[in-house]
Formats: C-alpha cells, sequence, structure tokens
C-alpha cells in the first residue's frame, strides 16, 4: 500500500512544539538570522544545567532543568511566567507541548503530564526506563491524542493524552533513543537494533522494517517520504518510507576519511540535509542524490543538533560552547561567538529568535538587532 506523505517545510514561527520542531523532525524553520545575531534576552535559571531542548507553543517556551524543574517563559522577551519543581529526578529529554498539556519525561522514565497554565500535574505514567529522545504527540482521524514515549529498554510506549493510560507499545531487542517521527498516520522509528521500523499508529501494527546495516539513535527527519539519519558506523542514509511496508535505502553517503559515528539528529530542507559525525565535521548533502555540497570541521565536540534557518545558514553550537552560522553555499561560519559551558541541548526556533539552552544554567535568545 502505498501512502501519501505531506511536508509542509520549515516550522512556522510560532511553534515547536516537539523535540526537533514539528512531527517531520526536520530541524528547519523559517525564522532567520542575520549575519551579526544578537542576544535579545537571556533568561537564568540558577545554579543548575539546561540540558532539555525548549518547545515552544503560543509564545511560550517551556523546559526542565538538571534539578527537576519546569520553567515556563515568554518568548517575546524571556519573563518568568512560572517554575516548578515537578520531579526529584531531573531533566535531560525534552517536552512536548499540546493545546494546553505539556508532557514531560525525567531521567529516570515518568512521564508527566503538565497544564501548560501553571505546571500542574493531571496524570504520571512510569515507563520504567531511561528516556533519551523526547515524546510526541499524534491526533487520530477520530480525534483521539496519542503521546509516543521511546525508552532505553527499547519499548515505544503509546499513552492516551487525555488520562496517560496505555494503549498499546512496540518493542525491538535493543534500545531506542530516538524522538519518533510521524508522517502519513506512521511512525517512523530509527533503533539500535540496525533498523528503522515503521508502525500503523492506528492500529499499533509494524508494518515494515529496513535494513539499515549499524545500529542508530538518531531521530529521523523527513521531506516528502524520505528519511534522513545517520548510524553509529558513520553512515549517512536517506531511506524511501512512501511505502511503509516496504522502506527500501535510497542512498547511502560514508565520509571516507572518517567512520566516526553519527549521534545527533540531521537538519533538513528540499535543498539540504545538514549532519555532524563525532570527528567534528559538518556535512551538507544535497537530500536527492547525497552528493556532497559542502564541509565544515569544527573545533570542539558536537553533542546538540544542528538547526537550518529560513535563509539556508546552519546553527551549530558545540560541546564547549560556540555557536557558529555557517554559509548556505560555502559552509564556512559568517559568525562565531563563545558563550562559554556547554550546548548539550539542540536549540529550538520561534517568533523570530532562536532559543540555545547551555549547561551554565542560561537560556539565550538570539535574534536580529533591536531597533
Amino acid at each position: 500500500m502505498i501512502v501519501a506523505f505531506l511536508f509542509l517545510g520549515s516550522v512556522a514561527n510560532a511553534d515547536w512544539p516537539f523535540a526537533r520542531g514539528g512531527a517531520e523532525s526536520t530541524g528547519a524553520t523559517d525564522v532567520s538570522l542575520p549575519d551579526e545575531p544578537q542576544v535579545v534576552w537571556t533568561y537564568e535559571a540558577g545554579e543548575t544545567s539546561l540540558e532539555a531542548t525548549p518547545v515552544v507553543a503560543d509564545g511560550m517556551a517551556y523546559f526542565g532543568d538538571f534539578d527537576g524543574t519546569m520553567h515556563a517563559v515568554r518568548v517575546a522577551d524571556g519573563s518568568l511566567v512560572w517554575k516548578r519543581v515537578a520531579s526529584e529526578n531531573g531533566y535531560t529529554s525534552p517536552a512536548a507541548v499540546d493545546g494546553e498539556a505539556l508532557y514531560v519525561p525525567d531521567m529516570n522514565g515518568v512521564v508527566a503530564c503538565l497544564a501548560t497554565a501553571d505546571g500542574a500535574e493531571r496524570w504520571s505514567f512510569d515507563a520504567e526506563s531511561e528516556m533519551y529522545g523526547g515524546p510526541l504527540v499524534h491526533k487520530l482521524a477520530s480525534g483521539e491524542s496519542l503521546v509516543l514515549v521511546p525508552t532505553e529498554a527499547g519499548t515505544l510506549h503509546v499513552l492516551d493524552a487525555a488520562t496517560g493510560k496505555e494503549k498499546w507499545s512496540f518493542t525491538i531487542d535493543a534500545p531506542l533513543r530516538c524522538t519518533p517521527t510521524v508522517v502519513g498516520g506512521n511512525a517512523l522509528l530509527a533503533g539500535c537494533d540496525g533498523k528503522l521500523h515503521t508502525l500503523d499508529l492506528q492500529t499499533g501494527n509494524e508494518t515494515g522494517a529496513c535494513d539499515i546495516g549499524d545500529p542508530t539513535g538518531n531521530t529521523a527527519a523527513v521531506v516528502g517520504s524520505v528519511a534522513f539519519f545517520g548510524t553509529e558506523a558513520g553512515a549517512f542514509l536517506a531511506v524511501d518510507a512512501a511505502d511503509p511496508a516496504k522502506p527500501v535505502v535510497k542512498w547511502t553517503y560514508r565520509d571516507q576519511r572518517s567512520r566516526q559515528g553519527i549521534r545527533t539528529a540531521a537538519a533538513v530542507t528540499k535543498d539540504a540535509v545538514v549532519y555532524v559525525n563525532q570527528s567534528k565535521v559538518v556535512f551538507a548533502l544535497h537530500p536527492d542524490s547525497g552528493d556532497m555540497l559542502w564541509n565544515w570541521r569544527t573545533r570542539s565536540g558536537v553533542d546538540a543538533s544542528p538547526l537550518l534557518l529560513g535563509d539556508g545558514k546552519a546553527l551549530v553550537a558545540t560541546s564547549r560552547g560556540q555557536a557558529m552560522l555557517l554559509h548556505p553555499v560555502k559552509g564556512d561560519p559568517v559568525w562565531e561567538e563563545d558563550f562559554g559551558g556547554a550546548f548539550i541541548a539542540s536549540p529550538a526556533a520561534a517568533d523570530g529568535v532562536v532559543l540555545m539552552p547551555n549547561t551554565d544554567g542560561r537560556l539565550y535568545a538570539l535574534g536580529g538587532k533591536k531597533e
């Protein structure tokens, strides 16, 4: 059965509801930054570390800190609306936001549903396993919403969004470290078992699987029907899942100089797919062919996934606190700044700014120069 996939391009300016933006996990936005961006505001969470990507809806950014406090701040100016000690275990994985509900996984595998208005808990679910990928919300044709929760134990728990009760689950014999990607009513899961799995979210049945050769913890970024992600062996793949029963590898790219693994998600538009490997090299490939567009080596390691901006520039942040904007055609930096600390969480973008959490306990908002 051939399923039509809908791709809406980069995420609209006003929303970043999941770890990599929308349900297609593209890591791309129509927010643009000038060649000399400014820090338009800074929010200080205190003596803690920010290691979870913010999610954004209706002008509000939500993120947890390493010590178990959830923060809700206005994207316009970084002012605090509420904060709540919501867990004893701390937060390193991104949340998901849908309407008036915020779905937050802590480090010990408890997912809590909090009210976006004030952080009050509505329900919680114990997955009994660590989580590295964030949850994702999917609405069925019936109007019922599901929360998809991947775990280190290899189980995808699928919860009723209203009650937190488990509807069904899917398990592989290896960890699931990705955020699920949802396209055309199917979830795509790249697993540490060396397969890309496709699941029918209406029935909970696995519709197909594709052998990708090596383990991966990458979240798949999807344009059209094609999923883009890398593996622990350094291969970067484009897998066509137009037929979810028979996903097939469209092309594979390998850096001949290094077989270092790829541990962060790619960012993709119709014009370019950008990813970083453990050799500190940023690659830009053509999404149709896999041909090299450019590459650039950073001075330090990269643990945060890149962001593709509306003007084609790539934002890359390093584990030594450097941030850079890379030219969309040449790949060399047009801007670099040393913030200190470390960028472990991936950036988010909404309402004209880019949000960058740092292990120094600060959330930085990058934008254009204020008039």
